[in-house]
C-alpha cells in the first residue's frame, strides 16, 4: 500500500517544515507528498513533488494532485500545521475498513483550539449542512481526509473552494460508501488568519457554503 499526501497552499511559510514532519510521522510507509501550490514565489522543497496550480481554489488544487499520485490511498490536509501530521497514520489505517476516512474535531476524542466565535459559526454551519444534506458526520468540512483511490474515480467532482470533502462525502453516502470519522486535534494556524468568523468575510462564507449545498442537494454541481 502507498499513501499519497497533497498538501494546497498559497503563501504558507512552514510548508519545509510540515513536509519534513509527515515524512518523519510516515516513516516505514510507502509514501510520496505532493505540494499544489499557488503562492507569487513557489518554495523551495527537498522529499516532495511541487506543482504549481493552474487553476482555482483549494478543491481544484486537490484534483490537480490526484492526477499525478501514485498511492492507494489519497490523504488531503491544510499546509499551515493546523493538521497534525501524526494524525496520518490514524486515517491511513481506517481506509483498511471504509472507503473515506475523515478526520473529525467533534467525536470523541477530537478537540479543536479555534475561538470562540469561530466555534459558534463553525457550529451553525454544520448543523446546517447536516440538515440540508443528510450527513451524519459530524465534522462533515473537515478539510483533513483519507479516501481510497477509487472514490475519486467514482465521482465527477466540481468543488466550491476548499469545499471538495463536503463534496466527496455527499457523494459517496448517496452510493452507499463505508464513511467513518477519526478523532483529531485540529490547532490554531501558525499564520495568518481565517476568513470564518463573526464577521462580514464570515457571513459570506456562511451563505456561499449555503448556496453550494443547495447544488449539490439539487445535482447542479
Amino acid at each position: 500500500m502507498k499513501v499519497s499526501v497533497i498538501i494546497p497552499t498559497k503563501n504558507e511559510p512552514a510548508i519545509a517544515d510540515l513536509v519534513k514532519e509527515v515524512h518523519k510521522q510516515l516513516a516505514g510507509i510507502s509514501h510520496e507528498i505532493i505540494v499544489v501550490d499557488k503562492s507569487a514565489k513557489p518554495p523551495r522543497l527537498k522529499n516532495a513533488k511541487l506543482m504549481i496550480q493552474r487553476s482555482d481554489g483549494l478543491g481544484k488544487a486537490v484534483l490537480e494532485g490526484v492526477r499525478v499520485a501514485h498511492g492507494d490511498i489519497i490523504v488531503t490536509m491544510d499546509g499551515d500545521f493546523s493538521h497534525r501530521p501524526e494524525d496520518i497514520k490514524k486515517l491511513v489505517e481506517k481506509t483498511k475498513y471504509y472507503d473515506i476516512a475523515i478526520g473529525s474535531r467533534f467525536v470523541e476524542g477530537g478537540k479543536t483550539t479555534d475561538s470562540y466565535h469561530r466555534k459558534i459559526v463553525s457550529s451553525l454551519m454544520r448543523k446546517m449542512i447536516s440538515f440540508l444534506l443528510g450527513l451524519h458526520v459530524n465534522d462533515n468540512m473537515s478539510g483533513f481526509i483519507a479516501v481510497r483511490r477509487g472514490v475519486y474515480k467514482k465521482f465527477k467532482l466540481n468543488p466550491m473552494g476548499y469545499k471538495i470533502n463536503m463534496e466527496i462525502l455527499y457523494k459517496g453516502k448517496k452510493s452507499g460508501l463505508k464513511i467513518a470519522e477519526v478523532p483529531i486535534i485540529f490547532r490554531k494556524r501558525k499564520y495568518g488568519e481565517s476568513k470564518v468568523g463573526l464577521n462580514i468575510s464570515g457571513l459570506k462564507e456562511f451563505f456561499r457554503i449555503f448556496i453550494y449545498a443547495l447544488k449539490l442537494k439539487a445535482n447542479l454541481q
